[in-house]
């Protein structure tokens, strides 16, 4: 019956997965914008010569779209981890449901 509580863990994992796959969503969301807003700034400089780099939108979307990279590598790790995780459980209640068996198929 451990398999029961390995495949609780497991499926735990796996919503906690889920969460920051949608967080990594809306990360990808935000980076969008922000990039859209840096090329429409751009659009708006390139019909003059100033330069847009100084442009205080578009350094804060320029830094904003930095921490949203940061934090998009933090959440792929962790997805990454918990998928590893995932992996070893579901072959531990693979196992135990294999050896549960056997043992229920000796004992009769």
């Amino acid at each position: 019956m451990a398999f029961l509580a390995l495949a609780s863990q497991k499926s735990l994992l796996t919503l906690q997965k889920n969460f920051l796959q949608f967080q990594l969503l809306s990360i990808m969301n935000q980076t969008n914008y922000a990039t859209s807003q840096m090329t429409a700034i751009e659009r708006e400089y390139a019909a003059t010569e100033d330069d847009c780099t100084n442009d205080a939108d578009f350094i804060y979307y320029q830094d904003l779209s930095d921490q949203l990279e940061t934090e998009k590598d933090s959440i792929e790790s962790q997805i990454t981890a918990l998928e590893n995780e995932i992996s070893g459980l579901k072959t531990m209640v693979n196992n135990n449901i294999k050896s549960s068996c056997t043992l229920n198929l000796l004992g009769s």
